[in-house]
């Protein structure tokens, strides 16, 4: 009963109910009750053999859109042997299939690829609803905001209201610089915004940058400028000064006697006061002379070194002073390979650790500690700690500010310098500190590894 066409099935079936009725109707017509009760058993199963074979598209149209429904695109009919129209609507269903099939293929090829782009990419992305439910958070922003998890805004609360209320405020391109402190860290973020609706639902696409570098770099390129101006000026005066009062100077002090012993009050005052402005004038020239040292700092030749070599270095030049003060210097984690340009490092580490000698002057016990730390990022952060004085906040904001010190004798270029040695090696220079509590400097360089 296995035929290639629909139609000769359903007519070879249809015929054979026809002839079982017929054989049951004159069965009981000649009162052959068994025969009848055989032939009426044959009718039913007649006709629901013929019933399911008529339904049996209907079944497998019942399956391929239940597959549709779950995004099942794995269903696939054969198409042969079942007649032509039959075959031909077999063949179009499985088409549908593989074309459904190819199009979540690609819609799931480019989730996944915007996926990793969105989780590779060094901006931090925020994507927040009308509600400020946070339905994104890449792991940039994760990591800028040492915050795991972030279901909503509220959970950005600990940054301050202005933060949580700017990035509910802000719109569709506007940008925004923002001030925001993270644990010991002050982030100086820049904030753009996009809006835009998806299914009719309301959705706000927020960026973060930390741009503190930028400012960094300029600030320092101004105050080079500015150096450089003054300094141009300043010795354009102070040299013919300092040499036309040392000519004068030496003049009187030649001439002495003529001024004889009616006059020698007068040379007394004259003397006293042209020394006084030679002086003074070498003064102001060696001033000058120092601060021209931020805009005169050589190229740096960085190569392939050993951070261990360097401390080491350091630590013989300072061992005196070290040795003084009481101070004593603790190193962990050190033995790494760095690139970097060594004598440059080791002008950093020594401006570091002069600075910490100056913390330490009224510490009981004190300790400087050098070591190191893995970032997230694969960075290594250099750490350069005392249990000094300690700095407030107001002291922090201006410590890398050429001309500032918090020192009696100090000249405020030294930090200044550190800070322009790290950002020519594209290196970032942090601090944490706390009154009473000491100080800490976070060195991250790139391109380290373990020795």
């Amino acid at each position: 009963m296995v035929f290639k066409n629909f139609r000769i099935n359903v007519i070879f079936r249809v015929l054979l109910l026809v002839v079982s009725i017929g054989l049951l109707a004159w069965c009981l017509v000649h009162e052959r009750y068994l025969r009848s009760v055989y032939l009426a058993a044959g009718v039913c199963m007649v006709v629901g053999e013929f019933i399911w074979y008529v339904d049996r598209f209907n079944r497998d149209m019942k399956v391929f859109m239940v597959s549709l429904l779950q995004k099942d695109f794995t269903t696939h009919f054969q198409s042969t042997g079942k007649g032509r129209r039959l075959d031909e609507l077999y063949g179009i269903l499985n088409a549908i299939s593989e074309a459904f099939k190819k199009i979540s293929t690609e819609k799931e090829t480019q989730y996944r690829y915007l996926e990793m782009l969105v989780e590779h990419i060094r901006v931090s992305i925020l994507s927040i609803d009308a509600e400020g439910k946070i339905h994104l958070a890449n792991p940039s922003l994760k990591n800028l905001l040492q915050k795991s998890i972030l279901p909503n805004l509220k959970a950005l609360e600990v940054f301050g209201e202005p933060f949580v209320k700017t990035l509910r405020e802000i719109r569709s391109g506007e940008t925004r610089l923002e001030k925001l402190r993270v644990q010991n860290d002050v982030l100086h973020l820049s904030i753009h915004a996009s809006e835009f609706k998806l299914q009719g639902r309301y959705y706000k696409l927020i960026s973060m940058q930390d741009i503190r570098s930028e400012l960094d770099a300029r600030e320092v390129e101004a105050w080079q400028k500015l150096i450089r101006v003054l300094g141009h000026e300043i010795m354009n005066s102070v040299s013919p000064i300092t040499s036309l009062s040392a000519t004068l100077h030496g003049m009187v002090t030649t001439n002495q006697p003529a001024f004889g012993d009616e006059h020698a009050s007068l040379y007394s005052s004259l003397d006293k006061g042209l020394e006084a402005i030679k002086i003074r004038s070498e003064g102001l020239y060696n001033f000058t002379q120092t601060y021209r040292k931020l805009t005169g700092i050589p190229k740096h030749a960085p190569r392939r070194t050993n951070l261990k070599d360097i401390v080491e270095r350091v630590h013989l030049l300072l061992q005196t002073k070290l040795l003084e003060h009481n101070i004593v210097l603790q190193t962990a984690a050190i033995d790494l390979s760095i690139f970097a340009d060594p004598e440059m490092m080791e002008h950093v580490l020594i401006n570091l650790i002069l600075n910490a000698v100056d913390a330490l002057a009224s510490t009981t016990d004190p300790v400087i500690q050098i070591n190191t730390s893995r970032h997230p990022n694969g960075s290594t952060i250099i750490h350069v700690l005392d249990n000094g004085e300690g700095m407030d906040e107001a002291t922090l904001e201006k410590i890398f500010i050429p001309f500032y010190t918090t020192r009696k004798h100090g000249s405020g270029i030294g930090l200044a310098i550190t800070k322009q040695i790290l950002q020519l090696h594209q290196a970032d220079i942090r601090v944490s500190s706390e009154p009473g509590k000491g100080t800490e400097f976070m060195i991250a360089l790139n391109g380290t590894s373990t020795a």
